[in-house]
């Protein structure tokens, strides 16, 4: 047994953590609070005990919002690449029962070790702050051992503990940023209104599959064909080299609607401004040149300059990059507009901006990879797929 306290630079909990690292297979933690700082101090020691095979499991508190979103998103970055290692953030259903552990377990060939006292992976409490810990050494089958890691196993177990995808970062995130605005009403759990529509992924799964009819199945084939036959008129557009803005206008119907035709995109919106957009065909023409050739590049380089293009369509915005960009690519690029954004905001707590045009590149990544996220998980064919449920479940509630 060995007592542990931030003595100095030489002696403290950082260092000791780092050197169990370096003789573990298998590594778990459990801490209320995790910021960036504790995360940075240790990032080394953690990628090279990955990167060695080790095993990481975390799962950190929410109480007070004191653990910061970036941590929990720099450790899903982390992991990525090491599939093995998992990231969970507590439940928090109850005022009387708050997450409050520091537990460090280590695990190799030979022996274990459980480290257990005041310290959160923080770096007041790695190096700074006055804290004490007690480090027990042992074997996988002493009694001390088994409790502790049957105890870790009890914190992860899915009635306690979320593990933190994107959207459940997210949905923290909004709490998060609530709690510093209003750090003088402190809540111990995140407070959210009570949604018509449940949004986890159990209830989605059982929304999904309610929606989930021949009728539907119909509609979303039917715009599966729309979108192909938008992506035939956008080619038309682009390979035209001697392009008119008479031979422009009715194909941007085709895509918009008119008076006399349905629309093969989706956003009613984009018909009101039409008029507009016809006089600038040749911005529009670059424009989407450019989104075709880059179709398979990174979401937010596209977005970001594809943005700044469509600032030379008078009459269009964001909704129509977006738009091109789906068509193009629907694996990858999410359609924004007020209905999904609506849906995420409202019914599910998600932290993430309300207003398309005030999107960058970083943003719509971000809710590319969330939708996605989504998509996965609810067995969602593609970006198209999410965005028709989506906009189900927006006049579901709107009505």
């Amino acid at each position: 047994m060995r007592f542990l306290a931030n003595i100095n630079e030489t002696n403290n909990h950082c260092v000791v953590l780092s050197e169990k690292l370096k003789q573990s297979d298998e590594a778990y933690f459990a801490v209320a609070f995790l910021k960036m700082s504790g995360l940075t101090i240790l990032s080394k020691p953690l990628i090279g005990f990955l990167k060695s095979g080790g095993k990481l499991t975390v799962v950190v508190g929410q109480n007070f919002a004191l653990t910061e979103p970036k941590a929990l998103l720099e450790f899903r970055n982390m992991f990525r690449s090491y599939p093995k290692s998992k990231i969970y953030l507590a439940k928090a259903n109850s005022k009387d029962s708050v997450f409050h552990p520091k537990l460090y377990l280590f695990k190799s060939k030979k022996s274990c070790s459980i480290i257990s006292g005041s310290a959160n992976m923080t770096k007041g409490g790695l190096q700074k702050n006055k804290e004490s810990s007690i480090n027990i050494d042992c074997k996988t089958k002493d009694d001390t051992w088994i409790d502790a890691i049957g105890y870790f196993n009890y914190l992860i177990n899915p009635s306690n503990a979320d593990e933190a995808d994107l959207l459940v970062i997210k949905q923290y995130e909004s709490f998060f940023d609530q709690q510093k605005q209003h750090n003088k009403k402190t809540k111990s759990i995140p407070t959210r209104t009570k949604s018509r529509i449940e949004f986890d992924y159990a209830n989605l799964v059982k929304h999904f599959k309610k929606f989930n009819t021949p009728e539907r199945q119909k509609n979303f084939k039917e715009k599966q064909n729309n979108y192909r036959e938008a992506r035939k008129v956008l080619n038309q557009i682009a390979d035209n080299t001697r392009l008119t803005q008479k031979q422009f206008e009715p194909l941007l119907d085709l895509l918009v609607g008119s008076k006399e035709a349905y629309s093969l995109w989706h956003s009613g919106s984009l018909f009101r401004l039409r008029r507009k957009v016809y006089p600038h065909f040749r911005e529009f023409r670059k424009l989407l040149i450019y989104i075709r050739d880059n179709k398979n590049q990174n979401a937010d380089i596209v977005f970001d300059r594809a943005k700044e293009m469509v600032k030379n369509v008078n009459g269009a915005a964001v909704n129509y990059v977006t738009e091109i960009m789906m068509t193009y690519n629907s694996v990858d690029f999410a359609n924004i507009n007020r209905n999904p954004i609506t849906v995420l905001k409202e019914e599910g707590g998600v932290k993430i901006k309300a207003h398309s045009s005030s999107y960058k590149g970083v943003d719509y990544s971000e809710y590319c990879d969330l939708v996605k996220e989504i998509s996965l998980k609810l067995e969602l064919k593609n970006m198209l797929e999410a965005d028709t449920f989506f906009n189900e479940i927006y006049w579901k509630i709107k009505y």
